[in-house]
């Protein structure tokens, strides 16, 4: 393209032609981006213009131009990229808002503004309008957007995808300090991104904020200078892709070179990006379960599969068209391997789900990376095996405490309740999130209550001689001085077995009816339970509601609720028995995963979108599902799932 050269500074011939300038508003641009902290436009030079005509456009003086471009100084060529200070708040609405006009999202953990916007359908831009101070690629936890109700659901998931390109390739197009920006994406790794960008990771972690870890989705700042090395990739298979394409689409190999398709958010060369079916392909699923433990069937994982082809019934009625092969694949790691070198070659999937066992996933990890397919491991929470083709249903233990941190905060007069025999996994669980702030213990010993009662009656005979009896706990059981403390009490109860927790919680509720029953002052309290508890069988359920339990699962589902009685229903009518978890879990992984196939979600790994097939919920980051499910155990016996 032939470059026209324009001077730094016009000489107005006639004062004539000075007094008829105009400055036209409509020139000022409408692209904003922010970097370390301050605002720019981001300027394309159009012919004509000057530094004194963009300095009166944009209302900044000459030297603030020339600042931040310092190859201005030379003089302004066409199509040239400027950035130029904002320095006035730019909002298309007041700064009062009306709440019914808005919807007010709180940004979560691993939010970004590309998922909040594809979650509402609304444009990057309009929040941005309503956003004002909002940093696009650097929004914290906590922090709370204007969403405008009349925009949302106008925005498609791709208008919201080329929009944040857009802001990415801004961005690059006025750096100049040897960095440029990426656009994260599912299955990035530090130890990829790297490999990719020739770097290491004590430099990326100096470039970004990332405590919450790689987000996909989020913007982050990488080494410009070097050529992205793609070969240093976890894997072989690359991202590729030609002209009108279908995004993710997979070309044939030519003289033994890698697949590569192209990464449709960041322009770049990136591992495993997801093909995205249409409608009139088949979506074959291999489906890798022990269904046999050495010849004896297995009631769970025939439940699981039960319930995954109801699933797939629900996808199949969207017009999708699916094939099923079911695998057994025992329980060693030689089952898993020898269905992949003997069946996969002649089936050929496009998803596979499973195996159940971690031990069990390597020859079907590689296989899948090696033609970018997804691997769905529907049960088990994943210790050693990492891939970018690899997604956990079961939520990620790092997420575990992220719905009940409240109860931990400083403001929480903060109790560990230890007996004979402790939970230590749950012991340790408890003290990270405890790190760097004070709490009490207390030691629970159990007496039988006929032993509390005589000793009660003893206190009462000397009070009854006017003998002073001091008002202080009469058993080391006794629970009333916790539910005494003042201000806001988070009662964890460290028990390792389930006698010793029902009594922990018996005797919790029994002191709260006693001092009620006194008219004495009881603080509010929670009980944080322990996971392990949903095992649990003989536990009085009603000390749940009466302690204000709160416990955290990793899977929930009532009968209750509207969707899971109507899968039942479903269940019973086809298969006889009532369902179990592993039917729920079976129905969800069908239904996210054989859906995700034939939209854009696959393309994306998932991430940014919250699924909820019947009444747990699934958000991917990296992957890994991070949502765990927070009950809430009212004092009037009703339950509140979150």
């Amino acid at each position: 393209m032939k470059r026209l050269y324009i001077p730094f500074l016009c000489i107005w011939l006639t004062t004539g032609a000075m007094e008829g300038f105009a400055v036209n508003p409509t020139g000022r641009s409408h692209s904003i981006v922010y970097i370390n902290g301050a605002k720019y436009y981001v300027h394309t030079v159009k012919a004509g213009e000057t530094l004194y005509s963009l300095s009166k456009i944009y209302g900044v003086d000459l030297e603030s131009i020339t600042k931040h471009n310092p190859s201005a100084v030379d003089g302004l060529k066409l199509d040239q990229t400027l950035k130029i200070p904002v320095t006035q708040q730019v909002s298309v609405v007041g700064k009062k808002k009306k709440k019914r006009d808005f919807e007010y999202h709180t940004v979560a953990a691993g939010e970004t503004l590309y998922s909040i916007s594809k979650r509402y359908a609304v444009s990057i831009e309009t929040i941005l309008a309503d956003n004002a101070e909002v940093d696009p690629a650097h929004i914290s936890i906590g922090t709370q957007l204007y969403i405008r109700r009349s925009k949302m659901g106008q925005s498609s998931t791709t208008q919201v995808q080329n929009e944040w390109e857009n802001y990415k390739n801004n961005l690059n197009s006025v750096t100049n300090d040897g960095y440029s920006y990426y656009i994260v994406q599912g299955g990035d790794t530090l130890y990829s991104l790297c490999k990719r960008f020739n770097t290491d990771e004590q430099t990326l972690r100096s470039l970004n904020d990332l405590s919450e870890g790689l987000k996909a989705g989020a913007i982050i700042k990488v080494p410009a200078e070097k050529t992205p090395n793609p070969q240093g990739a976890s894997h072989d298979v690359i991202a590729s892709n030609a002209t009108n394409a279908t995004v993710g689409a997979v070309t044939p190999k030519v003289d033994n070179e890698p697949i590569q398709a192209v990464d449709s958010l960041a322009g770049a060369v990136v591992p495993s990006q997801f093909k995205q079916l249409d409608n009139s392909e088949t979506l074959k699923i291999a489906l890798m379960l022990p269904m046999t433990r050495n010849g004896v069937a297995n009631n769970n994982f025939a439940d699981f599969y039960r319930g995954f082809l109801l699933g797939l019934e629900q996808v199949k009625a969207n017009g999708r068209q699916v094939e099923l092969t079911l695998y057994d694949t025992n329980v060693t790691s030689e089952g898993a391997t020898a269905i992949v070198e003997n069946e996969f070659g002649i089936n050929q999937p496009n998803m596979i789900v499973g195996p159940v066992y971690e031990n069990q996933l390597e020859a079907v990890v590689k296989y899948a990376e090696e033609r970018a397919i997804p691997v769905i491991s529907p049960l088990s929470v994943l210790n050693s095996q990492s891939s970018p083709v690899l997604f956990q249903m079961a939520p990620s233990p790092k997420h575990k405490y992220d719905k009940v941190s409240e109860f931990f905060a400083e403001d929480k007069n903060v109790t560990l309740i230890y007996s004979e025999n402790i939970d230590t996994e749950f012991e340790q669980e408890i003290l990270e999130q405890l790190k760097g702030r004070t709490y009490t213990t207390h030691k629970y010993e159990y007496e039988h209550p006929s032993i509390i009662e005589n000793r009660e009656k003893e206190r009462q005979k000397l009070r009854d001689r006017g003998v002073e009896v001091p008002d202080e706990p009469i058993s080391p059981s006794d629970m009333t001085p916790l539910l005494q403390q003042e201000g806001n009490n988070t009662l964890i109860v460290l028990a390792n077995n389930e006698t010793d927790v029902d009594r922990i919680l018996t005797a919790i509720a029994s002191a709260n009816i006693s001092l009620r029953a006194k008219t004495r002052t009881v603080a509010p309290f929670t009980v944080v339970g322990n996971p392990k508890w949903n095992r649990y069988n003989n536990i009085d359920r009603s000390i749940l509601f009466q302690d204000n339990v709160v416990m955290l699962s990793s899977y929930h589902a009532r009968r209750d609720n509207e969707q899971v009685y109507e899968f039942d229903r479903r269940f019973i009518t086809e298969f006889g028995a009532l369902p179990t978890l592993f039917a729920y879990r079976g129905f969800d992984t069908a239904v996210i995963f054989g859906n995700g196939a034939f939209s854009e979600d696959i393309t994306a790994a998932m991430g940014g979108k919250q699924y909820t097939p019947l009444m747990t919920p699934y958000t991917f980051q990296n992957g890994t599902n991070s949502e765990w499910v927070r009950i809430n155990y009212i004092r009037n016996y009703t339950i509140k799932t979150e």
